[in-house]
């Protein structure tokens, strides 16, 4: 059990679950963009030293100036999505890590707060835009959800979203997938875990027996309620 690793897919970002720590780091998809950058900076660099003494220097030029460019957003996107994290949750230094994105490497530490300044992990309703779309509907509705932390001052900090198609089995999927990462969440930082999003009937019903088993190992059970209950 303790060298077992969890991963729990969420919207751009995979929750990685290990004994005493929770990751929040890209998923493993988002190297390809960054590998693709550095390939084409290197292409572009070996282009002009074969072609210096063929090509004017304005086209020398045209293809320098992109590479120069690309190649060090690529490198840190790169390293970003290798060893990069955008949420670190630690029981030994009993802190939770909000780091900076890829212009930081995912490294750098944004805010810190300790499990004593925690009040709840939260999963809340996720606004998509309410603005109404011109013309048909899209064929995919979707639904979305938030992690977040809530500290004792009342101040909100985003962890993660999940998004999921609204439909029969997707959405529940989609729910459960939210709902497992706040628990795992909850049960590290030692804190209940509040549900505020609007659950369908059948979902609350499926919800209800995991939310009560992750807070029996926390300092209090899940909260449910309305948000402006919650807040």
């Amino acid at each position: 059990m303790s060298g077992e690793i969890k991963r729990i897919p969420l919207d751009r970002r995979v929750c990685v679950v290990r004994e005493g720590r929770i990751d929040l780091r890209p998923e493993r998809a988002a190297v390809v963009g960054p590998l693709v950058g550095l390939a084409i900076s290197v292409s572009l660099f070996v282009a002009v030293a074969l072609f210096a003494n063929e090509l004017s220097v304005t086209a020398l030029a045209l293809m320098l100036i992109p590479g120069v460019i690309l190649a060090p957003f690529a490198a840190m996107g790169f390293v970003y999505s290798l060893i990069g994290a955008a949420v670190v949750m630690e029981s030994n230094k009993q802190s939770v890590r909000f780091q900076q994105g890829v212009m930081g490497l995912g490294i750098g530490t944004v805010e810190l707060v300790p499990f004593w300044k925690i009040d709840r992990i939260e999963v809340a309703d996720f606004a998509l835009g309410d603005t109404p779309a011109k013309g048909p509907r899209p064929p995919l509705d979707l639904r979305a959800w938030e992690i977040v932390l809530v500290k004792e001052s009342g101040k909100r900090l985003p962890i993660a979203q999940v998004i999921a198609a609204n439909s029969t089995g997707l959405i529940d999927e989609g729910f459960d997938r939210a709902l497992d990462a706040a628990e795992a969440m909850a049960a590290l930082v030692g804190k209940p875990m509040a549900i505020t999003a609007a659950v369908e009937e059948g979902a609350e019903q499926e919800a209800a027996q995991p939310a009560a088993d992750a807070g029996s190992q926390s300092a209090a059970g899940p909260i449910r309620g309305s948000a402006e209950e919650a807040q």
